[in-house]
This record gives structure tokens, sequence and C-alpha cells, in this order.
């Protein structure tokens, strides 16, 4: 059984077709720490550490921002991401991430191939690692979730990153068989956040 779903997971698994997008939302604003998004930490821009991490994974095979912000935009080309220019409407404080996400997966459908499966990624979560990712990806394809979140060791949602089939992004009724893996990683709010992180650990660009 282990034999037939590790082949399944490697038939999905395709380099040669983008089958899995991870798509970080970005905007240009924030409220407790000013332009959050591309703050500096460990030397780079905070959304820098999430584009390397969707990179470094063995099973994304194509990273995206989206973002109303053009300095955002060149901090995600510079870091190897491909940029979707998001509605500034899906910009404001009140609209929920996955508006933007919903709206980025259609503009890729739309103009370049339909990815089956989508990984939102947050842009203020440095710590997250393309090791993480894989072992989350797999989680959810040999477990058989349309969704899987990611939830701090105390078992709450964290937010890091929601993994979901590409039908589940348009899903606006109640989840089913969704699961959850644990990823004690930090979500950077404020400049304390940083420096707690910087004293905490040290990576290397």
């Amino acid at each position: 059984m282990i034999e037939g779903l590790m082949t399944g997971l490697a038939d999905l698994i395709d380099a040669k077709t983008p089958k899995i997008v991870a798509i970080i939302p970005a905007r240009g604003g924030s409220k407790r720490l000013k332009r959050k998004n591309i703050y500096p930490i460990w030397g780079k821009p905070m959304l820098y550490w999430a584009v390397k991490a969707a990179k470094e994974s063995s099973h994304i095979t194509d990273v995206w921002v989206t973002t109303e912000d053009e300095e955002i935009e060149r901090v995600a080309l510079e870091a190897g991401a491909r940029v979707h220019k998001r509605d500034p409407k899906l910009s404001e404080d009140h609209v929920y991430k996955m508006a933007a996400i919903r709206e980025a997966t259609s503009f890729i459908e739309r103009n370049y191939y339909k990815p089956e499966v989508v990984v939102s990624l947050q842009a203020n979560s440095p710590e997250m690692t393309g090791k993480i990712l894989d072992n989350a990806i797999e989680s959810f394809i040999i477990n058989e979730r349309n969704e899987l979140i990611s939830v701090d060791r105390g078992l709450m949602m964290n937010a890091a990153f929601r993994i979901m089939k590409n039908w589940y992004v348009y899903q606006r009724e109640l989840s089913t068989k969704t699961g959850a893996f644990i990823c004690d990683v930090e979500d950077v709010h404020t400049i304390d956040d940083v420096n707690r992180i910087e004293k905490n650990s040290v990576r290397s660009p």
C-alpha cells in the first residue's frame, strides 16, 4: 500500500509540468510593523526567505508572489519568483488572504497552466524551509487530503502555509478531508518578533 502511495506521489510530482504551485501573498500595507513583508531579517527582506523555501522544495515546481506593490514586486523577482499583479482592492485591510490566492490561481490558470495543488505560503514566516514544505506536501498527498493547514505544537493554526487541491482554492463551504501539519515557526508581526528570531537562530542566504 505504501509503495502504491509513493508511486502516486511520484506521478503527481512531475518536474516537466508545473503542477504544485506556491503562491505567496505579500501586500504593501501593514499596521504593527511597517512594510513587514520586506522588512529585513538575517540581512534579507522577509519575503526573500519565503521564496527561498519554496524554491528549495523538491515538490513545488513554480513560485509566485501576488502583490499590488512595486517594491515588493522587485524583491520577488530578484529572489527568483514570478509575480502576479494583484488588484489593489484585494490588498485592503479587510480582505481575506484567500481572496488574493483565488485571484492569483485564476490568473495562472487563464494564462499559463492549471496547477493540481496550490500552496498558500505566508511571507512573514522566515523560519520556513524547503524541507518543512516537502514533508507537509508528502503528508497531504499520502493521506489523501483536500487541504492541509499548518499548526504550532499547541495544535493552533499559525497560517504559515495552507496546501490545497486546485478545486479547494475556490471552496466556500465547510472544509472536508482537512489535515494538520505541525510546523512550529513564528509569524512576524512586530520588531520584537524580528529581534527574537534573529537572536535565536541564524540563516544563510
